[in-house]
């Protein structure tokens, strides 16, 4: 287990490094991924430290973000001119970042969509949102998810919109019940939402009970606290 732990804190050490210095350079997770030609949820879950970075991504992400692999691998500290500063650290600028909301609860309410159980804010990198846009962060509960690296308590970082491509994770309200992530589908008569694990199966919704469904926005990182 202590082994377990150290391997976690070592992946995330790295996934926190490229997080800093991207959010330096002034790029979104998409604008990096595709960069290197990666998805954008693998590196999502990178810089969460839920999975080991490969050896030709990690020369990829080094090389664009203009730092050594050993600097990300932390075998090498970054020289900086700033001063009161450890000689490892990023200087980050306090207006690269907002506050969203961290719900604990959505469900569809008489006037559209509710967000219940306000739990304070979440700081993200401005970078990473598009413009006019709106955002929360739910807590994830349960683990549907898990095989997209997607666990119960963990922050999900939604943007409020109805639109989705299929096989996008979507926070979904089914009727009374309250929201949840899953990979959401459309086809010319049907909806289907699909979890990641695989002790859960599909749930199809055709004809009208279409109007049962609220997509209440779609997924775009999770962050996890240790």
């Amino acid at each position: 287990m202590a082994e377990l732990d150290q391997t976690n804190q070592f992946q995330l050490a790295i996934g926190t490094r490229i997080r800093q210095l991207r959010t330096q350079k002034k790029l979104s997770q998409k604008d990096l991924a595709n960069k290197i030609n990666l998805n954008r949820a693998v590196l999502n879950r990178i810089e969460n430290g839920t999975r080991p970075i490969r050896d030709t991504e990690l020369l990829a992400i080094a090389n664009v973000l203009g730092v050594t692999a050993d600097y990300l691998l932390g075998r090498k500290m970054k020289p900086t001119n700033h001063q009161n500063m450890p000689s490892n650290g990023i200087p980050v600028e306090k207006n690269d970042f907002v506050n969203v909301p961290i719900i604990g609860t959505i469900k569809a309410g008489p006037n559209g969509l509710a967000l219940e159980d306000h739990q304070g804010f979440e700081t993200i990198s401005k970078w990473d949102l598009e413009t006019n846009q709106d955002y929360f962060w739910l807590i994830v509960s349960g683990d549907s998810m898990t095989g997209d690296g997607i666990h119960d308590g963990d922050y999900a970082l939604i943007q409020r919109t109805p639109l989705f491509e299929n096989g996008d994770i979507c926070a979904v309200i089914v009727d009374s019940e309250e929201g949840t992530l899953k990979h959401v589908t459309r086809s010319d008569k049907s909806i289907i939402l699909t979890a990641s694990n695989p002790k859960y199966q599909p749930r199809i919704f055709a004809g009208n009970e279409i109007n049962d469904l609220t997509i209440a926005g779609r997924l775009v990182e999770t962050k996890r606290k240790y």
